[in-house]
């Protein structure tokens, strides 16, 4: 017997460490990045969220009390109303400038900077500091004139010099019970409440802004940032909200050059509701200290995965080095007794699996030789079973269409796939494979002329080719032990919707095994290249598919299908069916 050469090989110690290092490293890496990654992502949408919620709890809060203004100069107008008709005979105007009502009314709401009830002469009861800036006395005209044509007036913000927040003025008609106009209630209302909420999210490291629909700032929870540098109109969140006032979310640079600094920011309209100024709620944080956690998290993650990496290396290396010595005794014997050295035997000590195995390689070598003979003759026919199963095997395939069986591979992996996305048993699951792997058995008894076809099929044809589920139905119902699949094979094409064939089967009538394989059998003609067309690409398809739902397909099976692809299993899928059609 010629001796093996013996050539530099790696060592076994080497392939082990590798191995060991591989198999715990890869997934703990892998799983690392994808906890660190799904932790962050979770964080940072936490973080939005609060954000969305302060930026809407402030926004309701804020119409809250503008609604409320609203409410209590629109009780003053009704209550002079209802004093003219009780006392016709009455001015209710005079009666409150002659006595301290107007002082009472004011009282009771502090952010009343001025509060007034005027006839239409302008004549009845004023509460309002010893001078008014010239601005504010326009603002109150202009609101005058509006109530008396019959409009609830409501301005826009107003900012006095003398004062530290602005204002804004409401003005409602007073009518008299015969009808028309006969004074107005108008009142310069102090936005200091507002400003006061805005404060309350200074201590909650967040920077919070009102502004207008031209994207001018109202009020802010940093006094300094009023009248700033940077206009908010420039803010890419105040520019889209000033385009499409909706509730919008964004992370953002703020300032230029150096100073420029990343934020995350959330704008929130106010209302919208009636005769209430058109405001939104800007609310921002840096995005240093929104995602601190997230960051923190990472480090901490990755730190361990470090750590963890580490102490993996050092178990591979010992117990490769364990395992490494035992079979390295037993290579060395293996290789002597493949030399012709039958009387070859190696000691291993211990109790371990490997003392066992050389202790049945011992017992090997005592029996391999007067086992040859019967090794080889057993070969041999074994060897022309195979070789004979094998060409009647490609006999058939080759009679027919050389693409049926790389099709049907795929199509029983694809079926696989959304059969384990549907969350169906493993049991059933091994019958979605053979049931798919045979879905196409009939069309044996198509004529080749019409399976090879490279151009649409005539109608005649076309009828002829839709007898291949029946066809493989009877071939596959002379085999009792299978019966279980010739529903997936006979019913592939039927469609949700009633219109397909053999039986014209719909909705639940049509069993999961076809509703399975028949969304299988469509993704694979699609994606694969035909003499009829090209192959399309995976996520087009799967979208394809999907707006069949309902019609052509059960939309449970699609929604699997979607599933298996967006966890990117089809793909991994696909590529091993055509590794195992070449």
């Amino acid at each position: 017997m010629i001796p093996i050469p013996r050539r530099p090989r790696l060592r076994i110690v080497t392939a082990l460490i590798a191995v060991l290092v591989v198999v715990s490293i890869v997934p703990l890496a892998f799983s690392a990045m994808r906890l660190v990654s799904i932790n962050r992502e979770a964080l940072e949408t936490a973080e939005k969220q609060y954000l969305t919620r302060s930026a809407v709890t402030l926004s309701d809060g804020i119409e809250g009390f503008l609604r409320r203004m609203l409410v209590q100069v629109t009780k003053i107008g009704d209550g002079l109303e209802l004093a003219r008709a009780v006392a016709p005979d009455q001015d209710p105007f005079a009666f409150v400038g002659r006595t301290a009502l107007i002082a009472r009314y004011r009282d009771a709401e502090p952010s009343f900077l001025v509060l007034r009830a005027l006839d239409a002469d302008r004549l009845g009861g004023v509460i309002q500091p010893a001078q008014i800036d010239g601005a504010l006395e326009e603002e109150l005209n202009r609101a005058f004139a509006a109530a008396m044509r019959g409009s609830t007036y409501v301005g826009e913000a107003l900012r006095v010099p003398s004062l530290l927040d602005p204002g804004i003025v409401i003005a409602v008609p007073v009518s008299a019970p015969e009808g028309g106009v006969v004074g107005v209630v108008e009142a310069f209302v102090s936005l200091a409440p507002i400003r006061a909420l805005l404060e309350l999210e200074k201590k909650r490291d967040l920077v919070a802004y009102i502004v207008d629909r031209r994207g001018n700032l109202v009020l802010a929870s940093d006094v300094g940032a009023i009248g700033g540098s940077e206009p908010l109109l420039k803010v890419e969140l105040v520019s889209e909200f000033v385009q499409h006032p909706v509730r919008l979310t964004r992370t953002y640079s703020r300032g230029e050059g150096p100073s420029a600094r990343r934020v995350l920011g959330t704008v929130s309209p106010v209302g919208p509701a009636p005769n209430l100024p058109d405001w939104g709620v800007l609310v921002e944080k840096d995005v240093a200290r929104a995602f601190a956690a997230a960051t923190q998290m990472t480090r901490t993650s990755w730190l361990v995965a470090a750590l963890a990496v580490a102490l993996a290396v050092i178990a591979a290396f010992l117990a490769a080095n364990a395992l490494s010595r035992p079979v390295r005794a037993l290579a060395d014997s293996v290789r002597k007794m493949s030399e012709g050295d039958l009387t070859q035997r190696v000691e291993v000590p211990g109790t371990f699996e490997l003392a066992e195995l050389a202790e049945g390689f011992n017992h090997m070598g005592g029996e391999l030789e007067k086992s040859v003979e019967k090794l080889k003759l057993a070969a041999r026919e074994n060897q022309e079973l195979f070789l004979n199963s094998i060409r009647a095997l490609a006999a058939a395939v080759d009679a027919k269409d050389p693409y049926t069986r790389g099709h049907s591979e795929r199509v029983a992996r694809y079926s696989v796939s959304i059969a384990r996305n549907l969350g169906l048993p493993a049991d059933e699951v091994r019958k979605v494979r053979i049931a798919a792997l045979l879905h196409d058995v009939g069309k044996i008894g198509i004529d080749d002329r019409i399976l090879r076809k490279p151009t649409a099929l005539t109608d005649d044809e076309f009828e002829v080719m839709k007898l291949h589920p029946v066809k493989g139905a009877l071939i596959m119902g002379q085999i009792p032990q299978l019966k279980w699949i010739i529903p997936g094979m006979k019913y592939h094409h039927e469609k949700w919707d009633g219109t397909g064939y053999p039986e014209g089967l719909a909705a639940e009538e049509i069993p999961m095994l076809a509703r399975i394989i028949s969304v299988a059998d469509t993704f694979d003609a699609m994606t694969t290249s035909r003499p009829y067309q090209k192959a399309m690409k995976s996520d087009y398809v799967v979208s394809r598919i999907k707006t069949f739902a309902g019609t052509r397909y059960d939309t449970r099976v699609t929604d699997a299908l979607e599933q298996a692809f967006a966890s990117h299993e089809l793909e991994v899928v696909g590529e091993a069916a055509r590794q195992a059609v070449a």
